[in-house]
């Protein structure tokens, strides 16, 4: 058995408030976008919307982002994120994020670091087994 990461998909169009005076998406919208695109597919993929996440007896909370800057996105234009969870390594999940164009073509990519945080410490904590599978779909080999 052999486990495939589960990939996030979210559809976006780029609005004239996030714009700089030159059309292009402002820095700064980048990571707004790959944080609800997260979000937006914990929603959708795993179940947790903003309720239920308030009673979870933890949190998620994105550590670092590394965003790469590959192309230009202008307004009015529709990009798809995509994500996944590469790899657990103790309270931090690694996840890949890609952000494409119309053609597909990459305009941006990110590594988001996000670590689990017991509520009751307030402490950074290991990913349990049973929440990190939920990030996974099980295929037989």
């Amino acid at each position: 058995m052999s486990q495939k990461p589960i990939v996030f998909t979210t559809k976006h169009r780029v609005k004239f408030a996030e714009l700089d005076p030159y059309n292009h998406m402002r820095t700064a919208i980048y990571s707004a976008y790959y944080i609800d695109h997260r979000m937006e597919g914990l929603r959708e993929y795993v179940g947790w919307d903003l309720k239920t996440l308030a009673t979870l007896p933890f949190m998620i909370w994105v550590r670092r982002m590394e965003i790469d800057f590959l192309r230009s996105v202008v307004g009015d234009q529709e990009i798809t994120i995509t994500s996944f969870v590469r790899e657990f390594r103790g309270p931090d999940a690694h996840i890949e994020c890609d952000m494409l164009d119309e053609t597909g073509r990459n305009v941006s990519r990110c590594l988001m670091i996000v670590a689990f945080v017991d509520k009751n410490t307030n402490r950074a904590t290991d990913w349990p087994a049973d929440v990190m599978a939920l990030f996974f779909e099980t295929e037989n080999a």
